[in-house]
């Protein structure tokens, strides 16, 4: 199969030019999702089976330094105060009724321990889903439906506390603050009554602030490489359309639609190895 990058906007900067495809979708580009994944597992044994050959200490504590790849799963929840979205002509839509569709994320973190309780490390998470919401139009009485996908790419700072239950295990609480890249794509609007097809709203990239705390459960598999279960609460902002629409009534401009306080909870999964 052709080659693919699933990081949309910034496919360039991460896997490089000639290998710059369109963001897959959920529905429709699963296969490419597939291979992606499929890469990152062949990668991340690699790197298992080098970090099992070079000597390590009894415990990550040993180590300072450490790197990880990470995977969750999660579900989103948000709102919105737009109360005059869409074409200053139709009187302003008021949108409700905003869903998010189950999300999945990838993505991976480097640190460093101070010591066996403390350490610090930055983390990055491509986080994928798909959003939907209606805006009504009171001035002539109709309702749209809008379907589309939500992307974040979240970079957090974050701390870290661990709590030894025996050599190999510990259980531990972090805390993370940084900045959410978010993006709404795809966006389709149809006529509630109908159906029908009215248009394509405008992809547009919005840059908020973000948080996560989470708590974790972490197991030494080998000398220095530790497998961890997790679950987060995470703050990733707002959403937003762009500002035109092509479609039943040719390209016109638009107030953008919004999605405000977006909050995630998942559980996920991780692969460290210390050094």
């Amino acid at each position: 199969m052709a080659e693919c990058c699933p990081f949309g906007e910034h496919a360039s900067a991460v896997c490089g030019a000639s290998r710059v495809a369109r963001l897959p979708t959920v529905n429709h580009d699963a296969s490419c999702w597939a291979f992606f994944v499929g890469a990152m597992m062949s990668r991340l044994h690699l790197v298992v089976g080098l970090a099992l050959l070079v000597p390590g200490s009894a415990w990550a504590g040993d180590s300072d330094f450490f790197a990880g790849l990470d995977m969750s799963g999660g579900l989103a929840s948000g709102s919105s105060s737009t109360t005059d979205g869409g074409a200053a002509f139709a009187g302003g839509g008021v949108v409700g009724n905003v869903r998010f569709d189950g999300t999945v994320g990838i993505g991976g973190h480097v640190g460093y321990r101070f010591d066996p309780s403390w350490s610090a490390f930055v983390s990055y998470e491509h986080i994928r889903g798909g959003v939907s919401w209606d805006a009504s139009f009171p001035l002539y009485g109709v309702t749209s439906d809008f379907d589309g996908d939500a992307t974040s790419n979240v970079v957090l700072a974050n701390l870290a506390h661990d709590w030894a239950l025996s050599d190999t295990t510990t259980i531990g609480a972090n805390a993370g603050l940084g900045l959410s890249i978010n993006s709404l794509s795809g966006i389709v609007e149809t006529d509630r009554g109908t159906g029908l097809f009215l248009s394509d709203v405008e992809d547009h990239t919005h840059l908020s602030p973000a948080a996560r705390l989470g708590v974790g459960l972490q197991h030494k598999i080998a000398p220095n490489v530790i497998l961890g279960l997790n679950a987060a609460v995470s703050y990733v902002g707002g959403f937003e359309t762009g500002d035109m629409r092509s479609g039943n009534l040719g390209v016109t401009a638009i107030t953008p639609y919004k999605i405000d306080d977006v909050w995630r909870g998942s559980l996920g999964a991780s692969l460290k190895v210390a050094f």
